[in-house]
């Protein structure tokens, strides 16, 4: 399968009149004079930041239950996570390079000669990014290396160190968090780091501190104030005009909408270059990239019908699982018929993901040789089904590597959906429904005689499921739901519930001749009893360890053998504990 480096875009350039100063080998030599004088070369640097840390990947890989594999060539895909494998050097995230660059920057900023006010909005946005660099290796290993000043590479003493409590590395995240936030501008239109990034992600940090991977005997103290960070973010988004973008489809593809709170920018060929979209296409459409967010038949049930009800498989008809269900199933699930979504389908094509008997001979049947999804001849979608949330609708085949759909790393509604989960912990519970309720609300689903939007969840236990289950399908294919499972210590339980242990899709078969096979625009509703829909499993069973090797990854040698200071996990046969 391809792969491709994506580049951000926009904010890497600064063009000076006349000599330009960032025609420089390396920008951390922050001692000539033009760096301190000219706030563009400062800010250059701040950008180089934003390369090196603004998340902006739009496949999720195959380690949650979003996604499955594609066919039989690919049947060994199973990632370490689910197929058993998993070692402590499986997950490797240290970015103490580029934390220097920051600590560099932090260690001068102050000294610099021009307007305070570029000072202060630079410094704010060097210890935003300080703070995710730190909280990005916590949430996967606990407390790390504490390593807040521009030590030399060869001063051993100042870059070995032990690693931190959990608890300490929390504080400090907190700190540089509060310190950022009154040097940030209040609210961005270029993509910047913000004081609405800021407060959100703040939000976010203290609810993984208060969730059962961190805090195990489940102190309110931590639930409380992770919801009145949650809370405080939300009042002041909502006194910026920011809140959930009417249209749940068009929330990707509309540019800088309300909703959008932290976004990484893409625009081909303006800033940059492009990045690729290919691998989440069928291939007639992809360029010879498929696989990328293949949803699981898992994923698809999940989403709820319009009248709030679950999806249940057991008494309903996978022919026609696609009517009726709620607006973010449609915006986010092409299937088997449904409408075109892709440029060059527009008036053309519906998405056809069937099989028929190719050759016309009933002896052979409909198998995997003789029959041919559509006219694309091989569609590589093991489950039936592709995804068509967050794709750019306006590039065409031969453009697939120029996408320019931004990245949305923090949106409106996972601060409402923080704020509820929190809300939930500390026994408010109606405030939590009444976000449930707003969410299924924007989602085109009916609010039924009682106004619950079909939520029968009342107790804590219930709605902190509810949530769960709302999380999943609101946020699919963000890059939500691995670290969300693993917060929740549910990463484990989650696959050891599979049916069988097997991710599962759907084959449809066409039971007519080849000949009067539904092509083009042909309505789906008015043929989905002439097909046969069969349940399939995946290549590979799912193998998972216990749940504690998920919470906290381990230490990969690499970075063990570099600093003998630095002990293991106590889950992988060391001696630290992430939970102090």
């Amino acid at each position: 399968m391809k792969m491709y480096k994506i580049i951000i875009k926009g904010l890497l350039v600064v063009m000076l009149a006349g000599c330009n100063p960032l025609d420089k080998s390396n920008l951390e030599s922050l001692n000539g004079e033009d760096v301190w004088t000219n706030p563009k070369v400062a800010e250059a640097y701040v950008n180089d930041l934003y390369a090196l840390f603004m998340p902006g990947n739009f496949a999720v890989g195959r380690i949650t239950d979003e996604t499955m594999v594609v066919n039989g060539e690919y049947a060994e895909s199973l990632s370490s996570y689910l197929n058993g494998t998993m070692t402590s050097d499986t997950y490797n995230d240290f970015p103490y390079e580029n934390i220097r660059k920051i600590n560099i920057f932090l260690a001068q900023i102050d000294q610099a000669l021009f307007e305070e006010n570029i000072k202060k909005s630079l410094k704010g946005q060097a210890l935003f990014w300080r703070a995710w660099a730190y909280f990005r290796m916590v949430k996967a290993y606990g407390g790390v290396e504490l390593i807040l000043s521009p030590a030399s590479p060869d001063d051993s003493e100042s870059i070995f160190v032990p690693r931190s409590k959990t608890s300490d590395c929390i504080t400090q995240i907190l700190k540089d968090i509060n310190d950022a936030i009154p040097l940030l501008e209040p609210l961005s239109n270029e993509g910047r780091i913000d004081k609405a990034v800021a407060m959100s992600f703040k939000g976010r940090v203290l609810l993984y501190w208060a969730s059962p991977q961190f805090n195990r005997s489940n102190e309110v103290a931590r639930w409380n104030a992770a919801y009145e960070a949650n809370k405080e973010a939300v009042e002041y988004l909502d006194a910026h005009g920011k809140g959930l973008y009417e249209n749940y489809k068009e929330l990707w593809t509309d540019e800088m909408n309300k909703e959008v709170i932290m976004v990484k920018r893409f625009q081909y060929p303006g800033f940059a270059n492009g990045y690729s979209q290919a691998c989440m296409r069928p291939l007639l459409y992809a360029r010879g990239c498929v696989g990328a967010n293949i949803p699981s038949l898992e994923l698809v049930n999940a989403y709820p019908m319009k009248d709030g009800s679950k999806y249940d498989p057991s008494t309903m008809d996978y022919r026609t699982l696609f009517q009726n269900r709620d607006e973010r199933f449609y915006a986010s699930i092409a299937y088997n018929g449904a409408v075109p979504f892709l440029a060059e389908m527009f008036g053309k094509e519906n998405m056809w993901t069937y099989f028929y008997d190719a050759d016309g001979d009933p002896s052979t049947g409909i198998n995997g040789k003789e029959a041919r999804a559509d006219n694309s001849e091989n569609l590589y979608s093991h489950s039936g089904f592709y995804p068509a949330k967050m794709l750019d609708r306006t590039i065409t085949r031969t453009t697939v590597e120029d996408g320019q759909v931004d990245w949305i790393e923090i949106r409106y509604a996972e601060v409402l959906m923080n704020m509820a989960e929190a809300a939930n912990e500390i026994g408010n519970t109606p405030e939590a429904l009444d976000v449930l309720y707003r969410i299924r609300d924007r989602a085109g689903i009916e609010p039924g005689g009682n106004g619950k939007y079909g939520i029968t969840a009342a107790s804590v236990p219930d709605v902190r499921k509810a949530i769960m289950d709302e999380r999943l399908v609101e946020f699919a294919f963000e890059g939500q739901r691995f670290w969300d499972l693993r917060r929740w210590r549910i990463y484990a339980a989650t696959f050891n519930a599979f049916k069988d242990k097997y991710f599962h899709g759907l084959r449809f078969e066409w039971n007519g001749t080849a000949a009067n096979r539904p092509t083009g625009l042909t309505d789906i509703n008015t043929i989905a009893n002439q097909f046969t829909v069969t349940e399939n499993q995946d290549y590979r069973q799912i193998v998972v360890q216990e749940e504690d090797k998920y919470s906290f990854f381990g230490i990969p040698k690499s970075v063990l053998d570099r600093n003998s200071k630095i002990e293991q996990n106590n889950t992988w046969g060391g001696s630290f504990n992430p939970l102090e």
